[in-house]
């Protein structure tokens, strides 16, 4: 072999090896720029139909919700009195009976209710005037009424409360015009 030839396979070397180094780069770079654009890209978000129908939400009426009245004093027949005004306003009653947890209720009435009949709970203290609001750990909507040893009479009727919610008739929509 020649020195010619030695320089020869010398050089055929040397750009091989570029040419190897150059293709991993390129490669390395390509799967770099990719993961990062898939990494790291917001996603779209899906375009929301225009909705400018809106429907009113009725408000909670007594007839919506149902109670429990118990008599959490020493007076006969108050939980029965009640529970049959109660009803002439609209409410639904389902139990009158004493207390069942038998605890001293100094104030005129408690209203024990669980989340979902928060706002049950709340139209019911409108009727109530002096009831604390105690929230347990029920899981319907049912209301407890129990009266207690400051209990005098229901309240006044409220007015009608007007509509003041509004929904998208859309049910795509995920805000209120």
């Amino acid at each position: 072999m020649t020195a010619e030839d030695d320089d020869y396979e010398y050089r055929a070397r040397r750009q091989r090896r570029a040419t190897v180094t150059i293709a991993v780069l390129l490669l390395a770079l390509a799967g770099a720029f990719y993961y990062a654009s898939t990494y790291f890209r917001q996603p779209v978000p899906k375009p929301v139909a225009a909705c400018t129908t809106v429907k009113p939400v009725e408000p909670l009426r007594p007839a919506d919700v149902s109670v429990n009245v118990y008599n959490g004093t020493k007076r006969h027949g108050l939980a029965g009195s009640t529970s049959q005004a109660l009803a002439k306003r609209g409410f639904k009653i389902k139990k009158v009976a004493n207390d069942p947890l038998k605890q001293t209720i100094t104030k005129s009435a408690e209203i024990r209710y669980g989340e979902p009949g928060k706002q049950s709970a709340e139209l019911l203290a409108q009727q109530v005037p002096g009831a604390a609001l105690v929230k347990d750990k029920r899981k319907d909507d049912t209301v407890d009424l129990v009266i207690g040893n400051a209990w005098k009479q229901l309240g006044p009727i409220p007015a009608e409360p007007a509509p003041t919610q509004t929904l998208p008739l859309c049910p795509n929509a995920t805000s209120v015009p």
